[in-house]
């Protein structure tokens, strides 16, 4: 995997040299958005983390809650002497957090980053390479049920239920709050992605760990018995191709990771995946398969992830629909039997052109700890918000 990735910046560094006559000034844009959505939750347990927001909340909570999320987007492009073309992306988040450690509530390691996304393209016959923070092709390469359902309400079984549901860790079981399985998220990486042949196309990422961003040494890394994974290497395939009126993608992604401390599992998660457009109709699937996660030993037994999702969304004019449903089994580690959490949601978008789109969600989640009964959780919310995009 070293190779390929070295053998693709060589060709980036060969491009750069050919000489050619002086191309113009970078094309710069400016863009945006805001959502904001109120939240209803009644459910059996309260005062569980992430509450609304994702601060840790009181014994009785409220039951309803805000969120927002803002974001300004720049990006720029331009085209070198040589015909290689170059594309800037920065995603910078605008809310008003307050910062780590903020009199508004938001304590250390809850307020956002300042930036969401950066990251600097460099594409040409041979591909594109990519570095900078952002996600690996892990999750870019693969189809689900979002890519069905991503134009109505939140999104679905991949969108904001979460936020909304208190969850807790049961048994060292791990659930995800999204239909993508575990990966390096968006931390610094390099990511190669051929060109598309015959409907084929294939792409590598390698990312230090998690949190790298910019940084010599990991903030996971305190000790040297820490939990930390590291050398996050990802690979994936996957196929697009129009077959009459259907239109049609499949995809197969896997992410190996190593452990700092010998004591502890070495990851290895893959992911397949689908998605089928016909006409307005649209439905995608996935399914994951984790060995074991980090924080469990080499000698622990039973501590294997499943994961499947599956949605289905419609267009009619201004109106998105869609409905979807994801299932999390986890193994009750050195033990028998499995904890689960299943996810039911149906949302709704309207377009009232211009950018601007009010949208609504109903969603119902349910928690089982396996024969732990105490960390059961079952409830049903309300997500309402609006959202502008310029």
């Amino acid at each position: 995997m070293k190779k390929a990735l070295l053998g693709s910046t060589a060709i980036v560094g060969a491009s750069l040299l050919i000489a050619g006559p002086a191309a113009a000034k970078p094309e710069v844009s400016l863009g945006g958005g805001m959502d904001f959505q109120m939240g209803w939750t009644s459910q059996d347990r309260e005062g569980w983390s992430p509450t609304p927001g994702g601060v840790v909340g009181p014994a009785t909570e409220r039951g309803y809650s805000m969120f927002q999320r803002t974001v300004i987007n720049i990006n720029a492009s331009d085209t070198t002497d040589s015909g290689m073309k170059w594309a800037f992306k920065l995603d910078l988040n605008a809310d008003a957090d307050g910062g780590p450690n903020a009199s508004n509530g938001l304590k250390d390691g809850t307020a956002r980053d300042a930036a969401d996304k950066v990251t600097l393209d460099l594409s040409d016959a041979w591909g594109s390479v990519s570095v900078g923070a952002d996600y690996g092709v892990f999750r870019t390469m693969n189809f689900g049920s979002k890519d069905a359902t991503k134009s109505a309400g939140t999104g679905g079984a991949d969108g904001s239920w979460s936020r909304w549901f208190n969850t807790k860790s049961i048994s060292a079981a791990r659930f995800e709050s999204s239909t993508t399985a575990h990966d390096s998220t968006t931390s610094s990486r390099i990511n190669y992605v051929t060109p598309r042949f015959a409907g084929f196309q294939a792409g590598i990422t390698h990312a230090m760990d998690r949190t790298t961003i910019g940084r010599f040494r990991s903030p996971e890394s305190a000790g040297g018995t820490a939990d930390l994974e590291e050398n996050f290497w990802q690979a994936g395939v996957n196929y697009v191709n129009k077959f009459g009126d259907f239109d049609i993608g499949l995809s197969l992604v896997g992410v190996r990771a190593d452990n700092v401390n010998d004591a502890k599992v070495d990851q290895k998660t893959y992911s397949t995946g689908f998605v089928v457009g016909y006409g307005d109709w649209k439905i995608g699937g996935r399914y994951s398969n984790e060995k074991k996660e980090a924080s469990l030993s080499r000698t622990d037994t039973n501590g294997g992830y499943k994961q499947w999702d599956l949605g289905v969304g419609y267009t009619l004019g201004p109106w998105a629909f869609a409905v979807s449903g994801m299932q999390q089994k986890g193994g009750i580690v050195n033990g028998s039997g499995t904890a689960s959490q299943n996810v039911y949601a149906f949302g709704t978008t309207y377009d009232m052109g211009g950018g601007l789109a009010l949208y609504g969600e109903l969603w119902h989640a349910k928690s089982k700890g396996g024969a732990a009964t105490t960390s059961n959780n079952e409830g049903t919310g309300l997500i309402s918000g609006v959202r502008v995009k310029f």
